[in-house]
């Protein structure tokens, strides 16, 4: 499989994202896997507008996602881009292979705690990054390639 990079950022494609990683790993293709934003078309076509030329954008639900790869293999260098854990947590369970997930922003809210500068969880986030953990893939939190890299699980438990 040619996915090259997983990451939860909650902007999903943005300067950071477009400038950064995408030339880290030479993406050539980006799948927004968010169940709200496959169903939002005017989000996706802001999505589209966001990207660089010559990126290609397409825009799955987690389920839709597993499906598609039950019956095609991915070919070109692939970005998967999440807004959460809980539908990582799907894919995964849907036997996605996910090795490694970088988590980037997670913006905070009313109803979530700051765990990092940039990443804020809620409970049940906790608890999907727990099971992601000790699934074996490894969780870093890191925004953009130069900045220090940090263990999800030092912030929230799992293979402990």
């Amino acid at each position: 499989m040619s996915v090259k990079f997983v990451r939860i950022d909650d902007r999903l494609l943005h300067g950071q994202v477009v400038t950064t990683w995408l030339k880290r790993y030479d993406i050539e293709q980006a799948i927004i896997v968010s169940e709200e934003v496959a169903q939002d078309k005017t989000r996706q076509m802001i999505l589209k507008l966001a990207a660089p030329s010559g990126l290609r954008v397409v825009f799955f639900s987690p389920e839709k996602l597993i499906k598609v790869l039950e019956k095609s293999e991915v070919t070109r260098s692939t970005l998967l881009l999440f807004t959460n854990p809980r539908e990582v947590y799907e894919c995964i369970e849907g036997g996605v292979e996910i090795p490694f997930l970088n988590v980037g922003n997670m913006s905070k809210t009313e109803s979530n705690e700051k765990i990092t500068a940039g990443v804020a969880v809620t409970e049940e986030d906790r608890s999907y990054f727990k099971k992601i953990i000790d699934a074996g893939v490894n969780v870093e939190i890191q925004m953009v390639p130069t900045d220090k890299v940090s263990q999800m699980k030092d912030f929230i438990g799992g293979n402990d």
